[in-house]
Protein backbone atom coordinates (compact mmCIF):
# COMPACT_ATOMS: atom_id res chain seq x y z
CA UNK A 1 0.00 0.00 0.00
CA UNK A 2 1.29 3.51 -0.47
CA UNK A 3 0.70 5.63 2.75
CA UNK A 4 0.83 9.22 1.09
CA UNK A 5 3.64 11.25 3.25
CA UNK A 6 2.13 14.98 3.64
CA UNK A 7 -1.11 16.83 2.24
CA UNK A 8 -0.59 17.89 -1.24
CA UNK A 9 0.40 21.72 -1.87
CA UNK A 10 -3.44 21.71 -3.97
CA UNK A 11 -5.16 21.61 -0.83
CA UNK A 12 -2.88 23.84 1.31
CA UNK A 13 -3.27 26.65 -1.15
CA UNK A 14 -7.01 26.24 -1.94
CA UNK A 15 -7.45 26.64 1.81
CA UNK A 16 -5.28 29.69 1.79
CA UNK A 17 -7.06 31.38 -0.96
CA UNK A 18 -5.17 30.27 -3.99
CA UNK A 19 -7.68 28.56 -6.75
CA UNK A 20 -7.39 25.59 -8.83
CA UNK A 21 -6.37 28.25 -11.76
CA UNK A 22 -3.11 29.00 -9.99
CA UNK A 23 -2.57 25.05 -9.66
CA UNK A 24 -2.90 24.24 -13.48
CA UNK A 25 -0.31 26.86 -14.18
CA UNK A 26 1.68 25.58 -12.02
CA UNK A 27 1.38 21.67 -12.37
CA UNK A 28 0.75 21.40 -15.72
CA UNK A 29 -0.02 17.71 -15.52
CA UNK A 30 -1.87 18.09 -11.94
CA UNK A 31 -0.64 17.92 -8.64
CA UNK A 32 0.44 14.52 -7.48
CA UNK A 33 -0.62 12.52 -4.66
CA UNK A 34 2.70 11.70 -3.73
CA UNK A 35 4.35 14.90 -3.63
CA UNK A 36 3.42 18.50 -2.13
CA UNK A 37 5.05 21.19 0.77
CA UNK A 38 4.91 19.46 3.96
CA UNK A 39 3.22 21.59 6.16
CA UNK A 40 3.54 21.74 10.53
CA UNK A 41 1.56 24.86 11.27
CA UNK A 42 -0.89 22.16 13.59
CA UNK A 43 2.54 21.45 15.59
CA UNK A 44 3.58 24.76 16.12
CA UNK A 45 0.69 26.23 17.35
CA UNK A 46 0.32 23.70 19.73
CA UNK A 47 3.71 24.32 21.17
CA UNK A 48 3.45 28.54 21.04
CA UNK A 49 4.05 28.87 24.61
CA UNK A 50 7.57 27.06 23.53
CA UNK A 51 8.11 29.59 20.60
CA UNK A 52 7.39 32.74 22.63
CA UNK A 53 8.62 31.67 26.12
CA UNK A 54 11.84 33.47 27.47
CA UNK A 55 14.93 31.96 26.06
CA UNK A 56 16.06 30.96 29.59
CA UNK A 57 12.91 28.27 30.12
CA UNK A 58 12.73 26.76 26.76
CA UNK A 59 15.29 24.20 27.92
CA UNK A 60 12.80 23.16 30.68
CA UNK A 61 9.88 22.77 28.19
CA UNK A 62 11.38 19.99 26.12
CA UNK A 63 13.23 16.66 27.17
CA UNK A 64 17.35 17.27 25.81
CA UNK A 65 16.10 14.80 22.78
CA UNK A 66 13.46 16.73 21.91
CA UNK A 67 9.90 15.72 21.15
CA UNK A 68 7.87 13.72 18.33
CA UNK A 69 4.21 15.42 17.80
CA UNK A 70 1.97 14.18 15.57
CA UNK A 71 -0.55 15.77 13.54
CA UNK A 72 -4.00 15.32 12.57
CA UNK A 73 -4.31 16.73 9.75
CA UNK A 74 -0.95 15.15 7.63
CA UNK A 75 0.43 11.53 8.15
CA UNK A 76 4.03 12.90 8.54
CA UNK A 77 5.57 13.66 12.10
CA UNK A 78 7.28 16.47 13.56
CA UNK A 79 10.70 16.46 16.06
CA UNK A 80 11.10 19.57 17.82
CA UNK A 81 13.92 20.34 19.46
CA UNK A 82 16.59 23.13 20.61
CA UNK A 83 20.24 24.15 19.79
CA UNK A 84 22.56 26.40 21.09
CA UNK A 85 25.20 27.74 18.71
CA UNK A 86 27.31 30.91 19.46
CA UNK A 87 25.07 32.85 21.44
CA UNK A 88 21.75 31.95 19.63
CA UNK A 89 19.06 29.76 20.40
CA UNK A 90 17.28 27.59 17.69
CA UNK A 91 13.98 26.49 17.97
CA UNK A 92 13.59 23.44 15.05
CA UNK A 93 10.52 21.42 13.88
CA UNK A 94 11.91 19.27 11.23
CA UNK A 95 9.26 16.94 8.86
CA UNK A 96 9.40 13.67 8.95
CA UNK A 97 10.73 12.31 5.81
CA UNK A 98 9.39 8.74 5.26
CA UNK A 99 12.28 5.65 4.29
CA UNK A 100 12.67 4.69 0.75
CA UNK A 101 11.30 0.65 -0.31
CA UNK A 102 9.88 0.59 3.39
CA UNK A 103 13.53 0.48 5.31
CA UNK A 104 13.97 2.69 8.55
CA UNK A 105 16.45 5.67 8.76
CA UNK A 106 17.98 7.42 11.88
CA UNK A 107 16.94 10.28 13.32
CA UNK A 108 19.17 12.40 11.19
CA UNK A 109 17.55 11.03 8.52
CA UNK A 110 14.17 10.59 9.31
CA UNK A 111 13.71 14.21 10.50
CA UNK A 112 16.25 16.28 8.10
CA UNK A 113 17.73 20.09 8.83
CA UNK A 114 17.18 20.75 5.21
CA UNK A 115 14.38 19.11 4.55
CA UNK A 116 11.04 20.27 2.87
CA UNK A 117 8.93 22.60 5.17
CA UNK A 118 11.22 22.44 8.00
CA UNK A 119 11.11 25.53 10.17
CA UNK A 120 14.09 27.10 12.30
CA UNK A 121 13.69 29.98 14.55
CA UNK A 122 16.56 31.74 15.87
CA UNK A 123 16.61 33.81 18.73
CA UNK A 124 19.37 36.10 20.40
CA UNK A 125 20.24 34.48 23.80
CA UNK A 126 21.25 37.54 25.81
CA UNK A 127 17.67 39.71 25.25
CA UNK A 128 15.75 36.60 23.86
CA UNK A 129 14.96 38.66 20.30
CA UNK A 130 13.79 37.19 17.40
CA UNK A 131 17.38 36.91 14.36
CA UNK A 132 14.64 35.11 11.46
CA UNK A 133 13.12 31.92 10.41
CA UNK A 134 14.55 30.09 7.92
CA UNK A 135 12.23 27.47 6.07
CA UNK A 136 13.15 24.81 4.02
CA UNK A 137 11.15 24.65 0.50
CA UNK A 138 12.70 21.75 -1.24
CA UNK A 139 15.11 19.07 0.43
CA UNK A 140 17.71 20.51 -0.78
CA UNK A 141 19.67 22.95 1.96
CA UNK A 142 20.21 26.34 -1.06
CA UNK A 143 16.37 26.15 -1.50
CA UNK A 144 14.56 28.20 1.27
CA UNK A 145 12.94 31.48 2.24
CA UNK A 146 14.45 33.73 5.72
CA UNK A 147 11.64 35.62 7.14
CA UNK A 148 13.03 38.58 9.51
CA UNK A 149 10.78 41.29 11.76
CA UNK A 150 10.61 44.54 10.41
CA UNK A 151 8.57 46.44 12.85
CA UNK A 152 5.30 45.45 12.65
CA UNK A 153 5.60 43.36 9.73
CA UNK A 154 7.91 40.80 8.82
CA UNK A 155 10.34 40.71 5.53
CA UNK A 156 11.24 37.50 3.38
CA UNK A 157 13.83 36.61 0.85
CA UNK A 158 14.20 33.59 -0.99
CA UNK A 159 16.83 31.13 -2.68
CA UNK A 160 17.12 28.44 -5.15
CA UNK A 161 20.14 26.39 -4.95
CA UNK A 162 21.37 29.34 -3.46
CA UNK A 163 21.04 32.01 -5.56
CA UNK A 164 18.76 34.89 -4.11
CA UNK A 165 15.52 34.73 -6.20
CA UNK A 166 13.37 37.49 -3.71
CA UNK A 167 14.79 40.15 -1.59
CA UNK A 168 12.97 42.32 1.08
CA UNK A 169 9.37 41.09 0.12
CA UNK A 170 7.33 42.81 2.88
CA UNK A 171 4.91 40.42 4.33
CA UNK A 172 1.81 42.48 5.72
CA UNK A 173 2.23 40.24 9.20
CA UNK A 174 3.34 40.88 12.23
CA UNK A 175 6.42 38.34 12.65
CA UNK A 176 4.92 36.92 15.90
CA UNK A 177 1.91 35.72 13.90
CA UNK A 178 3.86 34.53 11.22
CA UNK A 179 5.70 31.94 13.45
CA UNK A 180 2.76 29.75 13.73
CA UNK A 181 1.03 30.42 10.41
CA UNK A 182 0.56 27.76 7.45
CA UNK A 183 3.26 28.49 5.56
CA UNK A 184 0.59 28.65 2.33
CA UNK A 185 -0.84 32.14 4.50
CA UNK A 186 2.46 33.97 3.36
CA UNK A 187 2.45 32.64 -0.01
CA UNK A 188 -1.13 33.99 -0.33
CA UNK A 189 0.00 37.63 0.99
CA UNK A 190 2.83 37.51 -1.20
CA UNK A 191 1.74 35.94 -4.51
CA UNK A 192 1.65 39.32 -6.40
CA UNK A 193 5.75 39.45 -5.66
CA UNK A 194 7.11 36.06 -5.60
CA UNK A 195 6.95 33.40 -8.25
CA UNK A 196 5.99 30.27 -5.52
CA UNK A 197 5.88 27.82 -9.00
CA UNK A 198 9.74 28.23 -9.30
CA UNK A 199 10.29 26.63 -5.54
CA UNK A 200 7.72 23.51 -6.53
CA UNK A 201 7.39 21.01 -8.86
CA UNK A 202 5.27 18.27 -9.71
CA UNK A 203 6.10 14.73 -9.43
CA UNK A 204 8.20 12.66 -12.28
CA UNK A 205 6.91 12.75 -15.56
CA UNK A 206 7.13 10.30 -18.52
CA UNK A 207 9.80 12.87 -19.85
CA UNK A 208 11.72 12.63 -16.33
CA UNK A 209 11.50 8.75 -16.05
CA UNK A 210 12.95 8.76 -19.33
CA UNK A 211 15.78 10.84 -18.46
CA UNK A 212 16.39 8.80 -15.44
CA UNK A 213 16.76 5.20 -17.42
CA UNK A 214 18.82 6.41 -19.36
CA UNK A 215 21.26 7.88 -16.49
CA UNK A 216 20.58 4.21 -15.35
CA UNK A 217 21.86 3.00 -18.69
CA UNK A 218 24.70 5.37 -19.75
CA UNK A 219 25.65 4.38 -15.73
CA UNK A 220 25.78 1.10 -16.85
CA UNK A 221 27.92 1.24 -19.85
CA UNK A 222 31.07 3.61 -18.33
CA UNK A 223 32.99 0.45 -17.16
CA UNK A 224 34.06 -0.33 -20.67
CA UNK A 225 35.41 3.46 -21.91
CA UNK A 226 38.87 3.47 -21.92
CA UNK A 227 40.44 7.58 -21.40
CA UNK A 228 42.53 8.95 -24.10
CA UNK A 229 43.86 12.69 -25.03
CA UNK A 230 42.41 13.89 -28.04
CA UNK A 231 39.98 10.53 -28.25
CA UNK A 232 36.66 9.31 -30.10
CA UNK A 233 35.25 6.80 -32.06
CA UNK A 234 34.35 8.27 -35.77
CA UNK A 235 31.74 6.68 -37.60
CA UNK A 236 32.55 3.30 -38.41
CA UNK A 237 33.29 3.10 -34.38
CA UNK A 238 36.75 2.99 -34.55
CA UNK A 239 39.17 5.11 -31.64
CA UNK A 240 41.00 8.06 -33.52
CA UNK A 241 42.14 10.91 -32.73
CA UNK A 242 39.62 14.17 -33.04
CA UNK A 243 42.59 16.21 -34.54
CA UNK A 244 43.95 13.58 -37.40
CA UNK A 245 41.24 11.73 -37.91
CA UNK A 246 44.59 8.76 -37.13
CA UNK A 247 43.51 5.34 -35.37
CA UNK A 248 44.45 5.10 -32.02
CA UNK A 249 47.18 2.72 -30.88
CA UNK A 250 46.60 0.33 -28.08
CA UNK A 251 43.26 0.05 -26.79
CA UNK A 252 41.76 3.08 -27.55
CA UNK A 253 40.00 5.29 -25.52
CA UNK A 254 37.71 8.81 -24.92
CA UNK A 255 38.75 12.57 -24.02
CA UNK A 256 35.48 14.33 -22.85
CA UNK A 257 34.84 15.60 -26.29
CA UNK A 258 35.04 12.21 -27.55
CA UNK A 259 32.77 10.93 -24.74
CA UNK A 260 30.10 13.90 -25.18
CA UNK A 261 29.55 12.15 -28.84
CA UNK A 262 29.83 8.72 -27.64
CA UNK A 263 26.59 9.61 -25.49
CA UNK A 264 24.98 11.76 -28.42
CA UNK A 265 25.50 9.05 -30.59
CA UNK A 266 23.41 6.73 -28.87
CA UNK A 267 20.52 8.64 -29.07
CA UNK A 268 21.62 9.21 -33.03
CA UNK A 269 22.04 5.42 -33.98
CA UNK A 270 18.48 4.04 -33.59
CA UNK A 271 17.39 6.85 -35.33
CA UNK A 272 19.78 6.66 -38.44
CA UNK A 273 21.94 3.50 -38.50
CA UNK A 274 24.79 5.40 -38.47
CA UNK A 275 27.09 7.14 -36.00
CA UNK A 276 27.80 10.71 -36.44
CA UNK A 277 30.97 11.61 -38.43
CA UNK A 278 33.60 13.55 -36.61
CA UNK A 279 34.41 16.27 -39.31
CA UNK A 280 31.30 18.29 -39.82
CA UNK A 281 31.12 18.35 -35.60
CA UNK A 282 34.66 20.17 -35.57
CA UNK A 283 32.97 23.25 -38.05
CA UNK A 284 33.47 26.88 -36.99
CA UNK A 285 30.39 29.33 -37.34
CA UNK A 286 33.19 32.10 -37.07
CA UNK A 287 30.09 34.46 -37.87
CA UNK A 288 28.47 33.58 -34.44
CA UNK A 289 30.99 33.63 -31.47
CA UNK A 290 34.38 35.49 -30.94
CA UNK A 291 35.60 38.69 -32.44
CA UNK A 292 38.04 39.72 -34.91
CA UNK A 293 40.73 39.60 -31.89
CA UNK A 294 40.10 35.71 -31.55
CA UNK A 295 39.81 34.47 -35.04
CA UNK A 296 43.53 35.34 -35.18
CA UNK A 297 44.20 32.69 -32.86
CA UNK A 298 41.57 29.82 -34.14
CA UNK A 299 43.90 27.49 -35.71
CA UNK A 300 46.56 28.19 -32.73
CA UNK A 301 44.56 27.95 -29.57
CA UNK A 302 41.18 27.01 -31.35
CA UNK A 303 39.42 28.70 -28.09
CA UNK A 304 35.74 27.84 -28.98
CA UNK A 305 36.10 24.26 -29.46
CA UNK A 306 33.85 23.14 -26.68
CA UNK A 307 31.37 25.58 -27.76
CA UNK A 308 31.49 24.74 -31.54
CA UNK A 309 31.49 20.83 -30.86
CA UNK A 310 28.14 20.78 -28.31
CA UNK A 311 26.17 22.89 -30.70
CA UNK A 312 27.29 20.68 -33.34
CA UNK A 313 26.13 17.85 -31.41
CA UNK A 314 23.07 19.17 -30.62
CA UNK A 315 21.95 19.86 -34.37
CA UNK A 316 22.89 16.71 -35.40
CA UNK A 317 20.68 14.72 -32.88
CA UNK A 318 17.76 17.50 -33.57
CA UNK A 319 18.37 16.78 -36.94
CA UNK A 320 18.33 13.20 -36.67
CA UNK A 321 15.26 13.13 -34.83
CA UNK A 322 13.32 15.29 -37.62
CA UNK A 323 13.09 18.46 -35.38
CA UNK A 324 13.39 21.68 -37.05
CA UNK A 325 17.07 23.59 -36.71
CA UNK A 326 17.46 27.35 -37.33
CA UNK A 327 20.91 27.20 -37.01
CA UNK A 328 23.92 26.24 -34.78
CA UNK A 329 22.90 28.20 -31.79
CA UNK A 330 19.09 26.54 -31.71
CA UNK A 331 19.25 24.83 -28.77
CA UNK A 332 21.48 27.22 -26.52
CA UNK A 333 19.99 27.44 -22.88
CA UNK A 334 18.95 30.87 -22.17
CA UNK A 335 17.46 31.27 -18.62
CA UNK A 336 17.99 35.02 -17.60
CA UNK A 337 15.72 34.76 -14.64
CA UNK A 338 17.48 34.96 -11.86
CA UNK A 339 20.68 33.89 -13.72
CA UNK A 340 23.49 35.62 -15.12
CA UNK A 341 23.84 34.20 -18.54
CA UNK A 342 26.54 35.76 -21.21
CA UNK A 343 25.92 34.79 -25.01
CA UNK A 344 28.70 32.48 -26.12
CA UNK A 345 29.76 32.34 -22.59
CA UNK A 346 26.85 30.68 -20.20
CA UNK A 347 26.15 31.12 -16.67
CA UNK A 348 28.76 30.82 -13.86
CA UNK A 349 29.14 27.85 -12.25
CA UNK A 350 27.46 28.45 -9.12
CA UNK A 351 24.41 28.79 -11.16
CA UNK A 352 24.35 25.62 -12.82
CA UNK A 353 21.87 23.75 -10.87
CA UNK A 354 19.65 26.42 -10.63
CA UNK A 355 19.54 27.11 -14.50
CA UNK A 356 19.15 22.89 -14.74
CA UNK A 357 16.13 23.55 -12.17
CA UNK A 358 14.70 25.97 -14.13
CA UNK A 359 14.96 25.12 -17.39
CA UNK A 360 13.80 21.44 -16.65
CA UNK A 361 10.86 22.31 -14.77
CA UNK A 362 9.87 24.08 -18.68
CA UNK A 363 10.78 21.32 -20.54
CA UNK A 364 11.56 17.68 -18.27
CA UNK A 365 13.93 15.10 -20.33
CA UNK A 366 16.69 16.48 -21.65
CA UNK A 367 20.16 16.06 -21.44
CA UNK A 368 22.64 18.51 -21.63
CA UNK A 369 26.39 18.94 -23.35
CA UNK A 370 28.06 21.76 -20.75
CA UNK A 371 30.89 23.66 -22.36
CA UNK A 372 33.14 25.18 -19.29
CA UNK A 373 34.81 27.96 -19.89
CA UNK A 374 37.48 30.87 -18.81
CA UNK A 375 39.92 33.49 -19.71
CA UNK A 376 42.93 31.83 -20.50
CA UNK A 377 46.83 31.96 -21.06
CA UNK A 378 48.93 35.17 -22.26
CA UNK A 379 49.92 37.07 -24.89
CA UNK A 380 46.59 37.30 -25.24
CA UNK A 381 44.47 36.32 -22.36
CA UNK A 382 41.40 34.70 -24.27
CA UNK A 383 38.57 32.92 -23.38
CA UNK A 384 38.91 29.19 -23.75
CA UNK A 385 36.54 26.62 -23.94
CA UNK A 386 38.57 23.49 -22.49
CA UNK A 387 36.19 21.20 -21.25
CA UNK A 388 32.83 19.29 -21.78
CA UNK A 389 30.64 17.52 -19.30
CA UNK A 390 26.90 15.75 -20.05
CA UNK A 391 24.32 16.39 -17.68
CA UNK A 392 21.04 14.81 -16.98
CA UNK A 393 18.41 16.70 -14.90
CA UNK A 394 15.25 15.14 -13.63
CA UNK A 395 12.89 15.35 -11.20
CA UNK A 396 11.72 12.34 -9.12
CA UNK A 397 8.56 10.38 -8.16
CA UNK A 398 8.50 13.02 -5.01
CA UNK A 399 9.82 16.06 -6.51
CA UNK A 400 13.38 16.21 -5.53
CA UNK A 401 15.49 17.49 -8.22
CA UNK A 402 18.39 15.00 -9.21
CA UNK A 403 21.49 15.47 -11.94
CA UNK A 404 23.15 12.53 -13.28
CA UNK A 405 26.82 14.38 -14.24
CA UNK A 406 28.89 12.41 -16.33
CA UNK A 407 32.52 13.41 -16.86
CA UNK A 408 34.89 11.82 -19.49
CA UNK A 409 33.85 8.60 -18.80
CA UNK A 410 33.20 8.66 -14.95
CA UNK A 411 30.40 9.49 -12.83
CA UNK A 412 30.87 12.63 -11.08
CA UNK A 413 28.60 15.20 -8.88
CA UNK A 414 27.47 18.70 -9.23
CA UNK A 415 29.47 19.38 -5.51
CA UNK A 416 32.40 17.97 -7.68
CA UNK A 417 31.87 20.70 -10.37
CA UNK A 418 30.99 23.54 -8.54
CA UNK A 419 34.67 22.53 -6.45
CA UNK A 420 36.98 21.49 -9.23
CA UNK A 421 35.68 24.83 -11.69
CA UNK A 422 34.73 27.03 -9.22
CA UNK A 423 34.62 30.57 -10.67
CA UNK A 424 34.36 29.77 -13.98
CA UNK A 425 31.61 29.32 -16.74
CA UNK A 426 29.56 26.70 -18.34
CA UNK A 427 27.97 26.97 -21.67
CA UNK A 428 24.52 24.94 -21.81
CA UNK A 429 22.90 23.22 -25.40
CA UNK A 430 20.13 21.04 -24.38
CA UNK A 431 19.35 17.81 -26.49
CA UNK A 432 16.26 15.75 -26.06
CA UNK A 433 16.04 12.71 -25.06
CA UNK A 434 14.44 10.78 -28.08
CA UNK A 435 13.65 7.11 -28.41
CA UNK A 436 15.81 4.65 -27.41
CA UNK A 437 19.79 4.93 -26.09
CA UNK A 438 22.00 2.47 -28.24
CA UNK A 439 25.64 3.75 -27.35
CA UNK A 440 28.30 2.59 -29.94
CA UNK A 441 30.45 -0.59 -28.81
CA UNK A 442 34.11 0.17 -30.45
CA UNK A 443 34.66 -1.83 -33.25
CA UNK A 444 36.23 -5.26 -33.33
CA UNK A 445 40.02 -5.56 -32.35
CA UNK A 446 39.36 -2.50 -30.43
Amino acid sequence: MKIRFWPSLAALLLVSGLGAQDLRAWYPEGPTASFGFPENDEVRRQLRELIFAPVGSQARMLPPAGRILSQRGAVHKVMVRLERQQGFVYTLFLNERPPAGGGTLQPGDRFPVAGAGAYIIKRDMKDGRYVQAKIYLRDDPGCFVRLFPDGGRTMLEGFLFGVPVARRVSVPLAFEAALVEPFARIMQLTRATVHWDRFFAAGESESDQRARKVSHELRAHLGRLGDREDGALDAAGRFVFIDSGLPQDGPGGLNCSGFAKWVTDGFVYPLTGAYLDIEPLKEKPLALRGHSWSRRFEDQRDPYFGLDWSRNLAVSLLQAAGYPVAGPESSDVRIREYARYTEDVGYPVEELELVLYLDSMRTPGGFYLGSLNREYGSAPVLRQHFHLIVLLPYFSETGRFEVAVFDRGRETSLEEVRRRFAGDFIHLVRLPVTGSFQPPAPAAGQ
